[in-house]
């Protein structure tokens, strides 16, 4: 029984540690990116709104979704 517990507590540090992973990596933002003035706003994983992909992409945001963050 004393190894069916260890192997639990193991396996739920494991699973506690692949669910600490941070949702929207740091990029390399570059504000010298020039972005067409089209205002398609698109939500980046960071919870900020964006006026388009393009300026998501040059603030360094890696993933985005269509529309804006809510709330």
């Amino acid at each position: 029984m004393k190894k069916y517990s260890f192997w639990a507590l193991v396996l739920s540090g494991a699973l506690q540690m692949a669910c600490d992973k941070p949702t929207c990596p740091p990029g390399n933002p570059n504000p010298d990116c020039p972005c067409p003035a089209v205002y398609d706003p698109v939500c980046g994983c960071d919870g900020k709104t964006y006026g388009n992909d393009c300026e998501a992409g040059c603030a360094g945001v890696e993933s985005w979704t269509p529309g804006e963050c809510g709330g």
